[in-house]
């Protein structure tokens, strides 16, 4: 992802005066002084590049995953400092899917069972992928008494209220989400496809540009910015 948005950057025109990995994190912040730093790493690599930002006062953007909610809990506290920015998915596109599944979810009856399937390559290391918990997370706030359930084994039949998360990991597969409304003699159907991951470089450079503007110290998400 570093190599995609460097690629991405030039293409648009945006000046990159800072290349940083796991041993040079917040190396030059103070002689560079970027406008912001855009991060797609690990999460114990995010911390410390929110760790140096605060020091320069830099605000983050980031797309790391897997963030435990010890990570969140000090993220919050470097964004009483800086402003920080975290989503785990910076296609347009998703942000689209993630409203019309909020809107299917208020306008289908209760009856309708839901079920959220994702699809990655081999190599990602956190499952349900963060995009997946993202749109579970939109749903409950529609759905409060909502129930999750992590797959599915022996006699595992649909539980009222409940919704299933099934994660599938395999070859290339760049990213894919899928949202099932199950109704009696219906069913809705709400998909992204991601064929290319230039497009999570291009979103999140299309975001920052708003987001370097923000003065204000927080911890926002991508609706907030959008």
């Amino acid at each position: 992802m570093g190599q995609l948005v460097t690629k991405v950057a030039n293409e648009l025109g945006y000046e990159i005066v800072s290349k940083i990995n796991r041993s040079t994190i917040g190396y030059d912040f103070g002689k560079t002084k970027p406008d912001i730093c855009i991060d797609f790493s690990a999460p114990p690599a995010t911390i410390k590049l929110c760790a140096a930002a605060v020091t320069f006062k830099i605000p983050v953007l980031t797309g790391t995953t897997g963030l435990t909610n010890e990570d969140l809990h000090k993220m919050e506290d470097f964004a009483k400092i800086i402003p920080i920015l975290t989503s785990p998915n910076f296609s347009v596109g998703i942000h689209v899917l993630r409203k019309l599944v909020g809107e299917a979810t208020k306008k289908l009856p209760k009856n309708f069972d839901i079920e959220i399937v994702e699809k990655h390559h081999t190599q990602k290391k956190d499952a349900p992928s963060g995009t997946a918990l993202s749109i579970l997370s939109d749903i409950k706030n529609i759905r409060h008494d909502s129930v999750r359930e992590f797959g599915r084994r022996g006699k595992s039949e649909h539980v009222p209220g409940s919704i299933g998360m099934h994660a599938l990991r395999g070859g290339d597969v760049v990213g894919e989400h899928d949202v099932y409304f199950f109704g009696l003699g219906e069913r809705l159907e709400i998909a992204h496809r991601a064929t290319n991951r230039e497009i999570f470089a291009r979103g999140a450079l299309f975001v920052a540009e708003k987001f370097y503007r923000v003065n204000v110290p927080k911890l926002y998400n991508l609706e907030e910015v959008l």
